[in-house]
């Protein structure tokens, strides 16, 4: 699951709430929300990146990826001769690198977004009037 589809059901969950006033579970929502956070996690850490996705995530130098990597402190795979890393493998820099988010296709985010606009039309929700 992507950040983006983790935010659209939920939105649509609670669209669809409040429309019917539904009076809920808080502890089984709760139960629910963390298990598709969780799995929004997994599959940010499964994501393969090569050696300058991993250098901006990690605020490490690509060269020090990959001497980490030739010195086998890192774990990676090696294609070509092209280095990748899993991004749950990554080592963080303190204070350094971006949050790692999972690449992703811009196909692949429109088709997130038109699915998030029929569920929307289906249950009557105004796009115009989102903050």
């Amino acid at each position: 699951m992507t950040r983006e589809e983790l935010r659209a059901k939920w939105s649509a969950r609670r669209a669809e709430w409040e429309k019917f006033g539904a009076l809920l579970s808080a502890a089984k929502v709760c139960e629910e929300f963390i298990a598709d956070f969780e799995n929004v996690l997994t599959s940010q850490d499964e994501a393969v990146v090569n050696t300058n996705e991993a250098a901006v995530m990690t605020g490490y130098s690509r060269e020090r990826l990959l001497g980490l990597y030739r010195q086998g402190k890192l774990r990676g795979h090696k294609k070509g001769k092209h280095v990748f890393f899993r991004a749950g493998d990554l080592p963080r820099k303190p204070n350094g690198g971006r949050p790692i988010i999972a690449p992703s296709s811009a196909a692949a985010n429109e088709e997130t977004r038109a699915g998030a606009r029929r569920l929307a039309r289906r249950l009557g929700i105004d796009q115009a009037a989102r903050p």
